[in-house]
């Protein structure tokens, strides 16, 4: 198949460079994509501006976004499909795309409804708000359930359990360090992160 040919349009490629710097201080910033980043991929993908330099959608992933045209569209899809709160609340406490659909009846006008209440999805509000999707996912127990004989656990569900306990952890981190405006607290939440990786490190080294 024909690949179309690379235009030479000065402002096609100024438009690209400066989305290009939108995304790299995104990507610096975040880590993980935000709304906005996927909002720069939807522009370039849709308005053509790789053209300035690709010849096509899928070489320009590939060789200047380091990711793949799939992963692309699909950002570029989750955006369209659920706004820019699924992003947010991804960032704050880990949230995956089937949690999402279960907790998305409690999602109105981009705030979270907890106990009635609208709370606003900020970095201020990790805690609470993963307290309450953890409520929300948590399946209803019927009375007789209320005091079931603990069930036997196995290694690999106890592994699921952490892990997700983890990422939960680390992005309230994340999400502290970005909220704070003091060096001191930064380097307190760097050491913390940093002894929390030692201590990971330590079976290798035993």
């Amino acid at each position: 198949m024909h690949e179309p040919e690379i235009l030479d349009d000065p402002r096609a490629a100024l438009d690209l460079g400066r989305a290009l710097g939108q995304r790299r201080a995104f990507v610096a910033l975040g880590g993980r994509c935000s709304a906005a980043h996927a909002e720069l991929l939807r522009r370039i993908r849709d308005e053509k501006l790789y053209r300035a330099i690709a010849p096509s959608w899928r070489a320009f992933c590939g060789a200047h976004l380091a990711i793949s045209r799939r992963h692309a569209d699909h950002l570029i899809g989750l955006l369209q499909r659920f706004g820019p709160i699924y992003f947010e609340l991804s960032q704050l406490v880990g949230l995956s795309v089937k949690q999402y659909l279960a907790i998305e009846p409690a999602v109105r006008d981009q705030k979270l409804i907890i106990d009635g209440a609208a709370v606003s999805v900020v970095p201020e509000n990790a805690p609470k708000i993963l307290e309450a999707i953890s409520r929300l996912l948590s399946p209803p127990q019927s009375p007789r359930d209320r005091h079931p004989a603990p069930p036997a656990e196995t290694n690999r569900t106890r592994i699921a359990d952490l892990a997700s306990q983890g990422r939960a952890i680390a992005n309230q981190l994340v999400a502290l360090y970005r909220s704070s405006s003091s060096l001191r607290d930064r380097e307190l939440i760097l050491e913390a992160a940093t002894e929390l990786r030692m201590i990971l490190m330590q079976p290798e080294t035993e």
